[in-house]
């Protein structure tokens, strides 16, 4: 009775040291709302991307070169494992964007070079912590760059 007990109470310390462990590396599993990346080899060549992924499996990307205006593409997105495809909803349609999701970051792997650059999208990682994804990004215009944390924009105040 007493070797049962023993061997109950090491089966509990053991599944609860793997569950503190496993919970980690579950979290860097899950896609969150909001990734952003930068770079580029010069200043003139620097940007900032940043995507929101919605549950709906809408996204919206927008992108931000030194000293030029955003360019903003709606898209569809699907994971498949350790694959995130985003294909554009916008005329002419690009290339679907792929990339590899592993330790939390998203790090590309396909992409259309006349809308991402010869050397494609920066890695991007979650922005700020956790990011959860909102319901749908279908009726954005932009990415609220101000406050990433908060709603997108549904208008462009630009016009």
């Amino acid at each position: 009775m007493r070797l049962l007990l023993r061997s109950s109470a090491i089966a509990v310390a053991l599944a609860l040291a793997l569950a503190t462990l496993s919970a980690p590396a579950h979290a860097a599993d899950k896609l969150n709302g909001f990734y952003v990346g930068s770079g580029g080899l010069s200043q003139e060549v620097h940007r900032v991307l940043l995507i929101e992924f919605a549950a709906d499996g809408t996204a919206i990307l927008q992108q931000k070169w030194h000293d030029k205006d955003p360019q903003t593409w709606h898209a569809h997105w699907k994971r498949d494992k350790k694959t995130v495809t985003l294909t554009y909803d916008d005329k002419p349609t690009p290339e679907p964007l792929v990339f590899t999701f592993k330790h939390g970051a998203l790090t590309a792997t396909s992409w259309d070079t006349p809308t991402l650059g010869v050397l494609g999208p920066p890695k991007l990682t979650t922005f700020g912590g956790k990011t959860p994804q909102v319901t749908s990004v279908a009726s954005c215009q932009a990415l609220n760059t101000t406050d990433p944390t908060k709603n997108c924009i549904t208008w462009d105040s630009r016009r």
